[in-house]
């Protein structure tokens, strides 16, 4: 019983000596960042003038696009419909694979515009498209772009199986 009382009176000496500091400036800056606006403050290729460098991400994958011989139309990475916007000059193009492209035969894939399948890349084969490749594509860049158009993946020879990549674009407003 000794023991606890000596506790419990060295654990409220403690609680005196530590003095509790109130901030009364810190109530006005309690909300003063805060998320809810961050979207509204975000700067995207809508918020920039025709003279800065613009990006546009397109997604491929196996799964939601299918693998068939012929031009594969690509989305964005959400899978909605996305376009490079009319008068574009696109300066830069980059291909990333994230899964392996396979194929039950020796396919190819060109990477591109419609109407210029292979703008960002010729066409390359599967053994080429392993996990993590990154190629520059600069086949034909750079490129102006009469009217909105969709970017594409031409594959041939053989259907694909499997493969995820990304083809990143940047580009600037032309007149």
């Amino acid at each position: 019983m000794v023991q606890q009382v000596e506790r419990t009176t060295e654990f409220v000496r403690l609680q005196q000596s530590f003095e509790v500091i109130s901030l009364p400036q810190n109530r006005k800056f309690q909300d003063f960042v805060e998320n809810k606006y961050m979207a509204d403050d975000s700067i995207g290729n809508a918020e920039t003038d025709g003279n800065q460098p613009k990006h546009l991400s397109f997604k491929y994958s196996f799964d939601t696009d299918g693998g068939a011989t012929g031009a594969i139309i690509i989305n964005s990475e959400s899978g909605t419909p996305q376009l490079i916007p009319q008068n574009a000059i696109i300066t830069n193009a980059t291909i990333e694979i994230e899964t392996a492209i396979t194929s039950g035969g020796s396919a190819t894939v060109a990477f591109g515009l419609l109407g210029n399948t292979d703008a960002f890349k010729a066409a390359t084969g599967k053994a080429s498209l392993t996990l993590d490749a990154v190629f520059a594509g600069t086949n034909d860049l750079p490129l102006k772009v009469a009217v909105p158009t969709q970017v594409v993946a031409t594959v041939a020879t053989a259907a694909l199986t499997a493969g995820v990549f990304f083809i990143n674009v940047e580009y600037i407003e032309g007149n």
